[in-house]
């Protein structure tokens, strides 16, 4: 039988444990197999210790819930994959599936900014940027992308009645943040935690149940 893993990085605000948990139940519902919650830093369990009493034999399907490619995928995931004493299968992040970021995007029409967490790679926040251009495109809504830290444009430099679409995945203090500066702009917040989404949840099963089907 095989068991899926969805690896998070882990707060210290713990709404996002709870809903990263709460995330776990509904893709193994639709899975129809256990998977579990992970986490590289600050909860628990850890991925060796979510995997610990699966016998060697059983496949393991690890998906980090991560929206880029950024250093905790390049690094923090390996490195915890690595220090395993058994193989498992170690899907891509996440990254910005298409569906549902159009989906969220609709909810910001006429206009929308759509807000990521943050990165100093380029590469990454260029490939976000791209993304929701894509998304406007798909959409008709007009929309970029802007960042709730690091480098590249903020939601204090949105121009008035222009919605604030969160792309974050779990509750906590960025997402929070990006409540105060919306309401500090007067600007309304559409949409909440990616991990709420059934359309979100639905493509992360269906990724944890093609990679379980292949020999």
């Amino acid at each position: 039988m095989t068991l899926g893993v969805l690896l998070a990085h882990g707060s210290p605000d713990p709404r996002s444990a709870a809903c990263v948990r709460a995330a776990a139940m509904d893709v193994s519902s639709r899975c129809g197999f256990g998977v579990l919650a992970a986490f590289l830093d600050h909860d628990s369990p850890t991925l060796a210790d979510a995997v610990a009493s699966v016998p060697a034999a059983e496949p393991v399907v690890v998906l980090p819930l991560l929206l880029s490619s950024a250093f905790h995928a390049r690094v923090d995931v390996p490195a915890a994959v690595a220090a395993l004493d058994r193989g498992v299968v170690l899907l891509d992040p996440l990254g910005h599936p298409g569906p549902v970021l159009d989906a969220v995007l609709l909810r910001g029409r006429p206009s929308a900014v759509v807000v990521a967490a943050g990165t100093k790679v380029d590469e990454e926040r260029a490939a976000f940027a791209d993304a929701v251009a894509s998304s406007s495109t798909r959409t008709g809504v007009a929309a970029r992308a802007v960042f709730a830290t690091g480098p590249g444009p903020k939601v204090v430099d949105v121009a008035p009645g222009t919605a604030v679409v969160p792309w974050l995945l779990a509750p906590g203090r960025l997402l929070d943040s990006v409540h105060e500066r919306a309401a500090d702009a007067d600007l309304d917040v559409v949409g909440g935690p990616l991990l709420d989404e059934p359309l979100l949840l639905e493509a992360v099963a269906a990724r944890i149940l093609a990679a379980s089907l292949v020999p």
